[in-house]
């Protein structure tokens, strides 16, 4: 059973069997369905069907030459509208299935970012069509969440300015002239940092730590892909899973200058959501490959 079926509404699905009707619904009115060559012998098929508006659950699987369908997996998906530019993105094959994983260097968030693919068909089938020259720096991030907390936003103040040090893009320019050896660019970023660390140091003898750091995007547990995340809500919209009835949260987050859409159950959030607060939680990450 894939655990984020929770996030999009479907809390109740206890095992395989009672997948069996979704699995017939998704396969018998798809919202959009892809079949694809990848070899010479082989036809990738994705089924996707939305149970809301902007999120639902994608079937991926092989069709024979006599058009029969053997699933391979399935995992629930949201759309989102928030695009995000890297220098590269790179594409890894999963080892066990028929699944992708996007690979890219964040400057602005200091690590490598790693998300589930969602177009699974297009790249596969445009891999196969040609696979030496193919290169993307685009892809739409969403996520799913089962656990999350609404806190408020920050009070903007000189010293929440002073905490913003190197502006994004300049700190972005000097980490990429330290990775190839810029002495100077690693001295003003480690100037940065100790100038940063001091002034938390100070503040953190009489404030919450959540009243200090405005957002954060950080690994979370021994999954590449999932994450803690600190947010601001740019949007929030209560939406209804037609399926089953239960009510979704889809919002808009800015976290380090990273954006995304993130859907989770309401019955596991805790707070109210709503434009200038923040969403405290952890995220399984998606993105749809702009190819």
């Amino acid at each position: 059973m894939h655990s984020f079926l929770r996030a999009i509404g479907f809390s109740n699905i206890r095992n395989r069997k009672t997948l069996e009707p979704i699995y017939k619904e998704i396969l018998r009115v798809p919202t959009k369905n892809s079949i694809s060559n990848i070899s010479a012998d082989t036809r990738l098929i994705q089924f996707d069907k939305d149970f809301g508006d902007g999120f639902g659950i994608s079937i991926i699987g092989e069709m024979a030459i006599d058009g029969s369908i053997s699933i391979e997996h399935y995992f629930p998906y949201v759309k989102s509208d928030q695009i995000t530019i890297q220098d590269r993105i790179y594409v890894e094959r999963h080892g066990d299935k028929e699944a992708y994983a996007g690979v890219s260097e964040d400057y602005n968030l200091g690590m490598t970012l790693i998300f589930y693919v969602q177009n699974i068909s297009d790249y596969a089938k445009s891999e196969w069509m040609n696979s030496s020259n193919h290169f993307i720096n685009r892809a739409y991030l969403s996520g799913l969440s089962l656990n999350g907390k609404i806190i408020l936003d920050v009070n903007k103040d000189s010293n929440t300015n002073m905490l913003n040090g190197i502006p994004a893009n300049n700190r972005s320019k000097l980490i990429e002239a330290a990775r190839q050896g810029d002495k100077s660019a690693l001295e003003s970023l480690t100037l940065e940092d100790m100038d940063t660390y001091s002034i938390i140091g100070k503040r953190t003898k009489h404030e919450d730590i959540l009243s200090i750091v405005e957002t954060t995007f950080m690994p979370y547990g021994i999954e590449t892909e999932h994450y803690s995340i600190i947010g601001n809500i740019l949007s929030c919209e209560l939406k209804k899973n037609k399926y089953t009835g239960e009510e979704i949260y889809i919002m808009t987050l800015c976290a380090n200058d990273l954006y995304l859409c993130l859907a989770i159950n309401k019955k596991d959030l805790i707070g109210e959501p709503a434009p200038g607060r923040r969403f405290k939680g952890e995220l399984w990450l998606q993105g749809k490959l702009v190819i």
